[in-house]
């Protein structure tokens, strides 16, 4: 086997809490560990992506974790609002060229996570100066995402990020999406249907052994003999958690049932105010949670929830679910019904499936696996098996060096 010089690009990476940080970060120790060179560049750790115990700590710019040599820029982030945000996305790609001539090493491939949709541009970089084919990994689908949900409404910024966009799809030597539907989204978009591959993240089920053993958040919350329903993720308007919230709304004089929302986002002020303003009694707001207790928490409830707005089209899925899959977790999924979510869910039968806003649905839904411990086990372990066979981390490990390596040879 030849040893490949692979360069990964990320704008979030650990210490950061945040599903695009951890599948990097066990791709590319995967790709250590079958003998391969490889460097990550990436920003420096945000504030509001730490843990609590992490927040005032300095980070090396330059460090070596597990065999990746991680190179980080500072640059300033801020994450609540929207133009400060967008414009950090179109200064990375010089950023992170920065770091790339400071490296100063020949790389013969790189895979580049996306979004920011602008880092098409430092593909485009990488190429031009020293010959370096790229694989632009797409996770979301942008400007698609932003104007669904009505975050992005200015039309002269919606056309510059089309045109982007296109430019991404056309120019690219390589694409990967984690649908099978995006592929269908990236050709009539201008992409080559030869140069497109369907690549779910993957996981090391070995990594969640541990955290499967872990189960006492009740215990901590003093919650034994309730039911827990939780959501662990993003609180973002892509996520539509105002419809959790008009769910548990139902569910105030059932005292068994408690939902707990766990995350950090644009919404969450939003939603403290919806829960002390209506006085939703039965739903607990809890911040970003280390890697091992956010575990914890998925492995204490009952039922999880997966949820996007029902405006949401393009063909994404949410991070949260491998976490879920793994940890044998029943699922109720409030998303679009024609969503790649809800494909996966139904595919695997590792759940039920509700169409967002839908309040009586949802209700009939958690009311009927509230009663059924046995077919929320049996879920639970449905979904483990899809996740087993479609989403091993060591099966796309493989795929990912076969693509590097016909990149390279042509």
């Amino acid at each position: 086997m030849i040893t490949m010089k692979i360069l990964m690009v990320v704008a979030y990476f650990i210490p950061e809490i945040g599903s695009a940080a951890h599948v990097y970060f066990d791709l590319a120790k995967s790709f250590v560990k079958k003998g391969h060179d490889v460097d990550i560049i990436t920003s420096y750790p945000r504030r509001f992506n730490l843990d609590k115990k992490d927040v005032d700590k300095e980070f090396a710019l330059d460090e070596e974790i597990d065999g990746v040599k991680v190179h980080r820029y500072k640059h300033h982030a801020k994450r609540d609002n929207m133009i400060f945000r967008g414009m950090e996305h179109f200064v990375l790609p010089r950023h992170y060229f920065k770091t790339f001539k400071k490296i100063n090493k020949k790389f013969d491939v790189c895979l580049i996570y996306i979004p920011p949709l602008p880092l098409y541009y430092f593909s485009r970089k990488i190429k031009r100066y020293d010959n370096i084919p790229s694989i632009l990994n797409y996770q979301d689908f942008h400007p698609q995402e932003l104007t669904d949900v009505g975050v992005m409404k200015n039309r002269i910024l919606i056309k510059i990020m089309e045109y982007i966009e296109r430019k991404s799809y056309t120019n690219s030597d390589f694409i990967t999406v984690l649908t099978k539907g995006g592929i269908n989204y990236v050709i009539k978009k201008g992409g080559d249907n030869k140069k497109i591959k369907h690549i779910y993240n993957g996981v090391n089920l070995s990594d969640f052994k541990n955290y499967a053993e872990k189960k006492d958040f009740k215990q901590k919350e003093k919650i034994e003999d309730k039911i827990l329903i939780s959501y662990a993720g993003i609180l973002s308007p892509f996520q539509g958690i105002d419809n959790i919230l008009d769910v548990a709304k139902k569910f105030t004089e059932y005292k068994d049932v408690l939902f707990y929302i766990v995350g950090d986002g644009m919404s969450r002020n939003h939603l403290q105010q919806r829960i002390k303003n209506e006085d939703i009694i039965n739903v607990k707001l809890l911040p970003l949670q280390p890697r091992d207790e956010y575990f914890n928490i998925i492995n204490s409830s009952d039922i999880s929830i997966v949820s996007l707005d029902e405006r949401m089209k393009a063909p994404c899925l949410p991070g949260k679910m491998l976490n879920l899959l793994a940890m044998r977790q029943p699922i109720i999924a409030s998303v679009p019904k024609d969503s790649e979510t809800a494909y996966v869910v139904n595919k695997s039968k590792c759940g039920i499936v509700i169409k967002p806003g839908d309040v009586k649905e949802a209700e009939k839904a958690i009311i009927n696996l509230t009663q059924k411990p046995n077919l929320r086990k049996e879920m639970g372990q449905r979904g483990f098996d899809f996740l087993e066979e479609n989403m091993n981390l060591q099966k796309n490990t493989d795929t990912y060096l076969e693509l590097f390596q016909k990149l390279i040879n042509n």
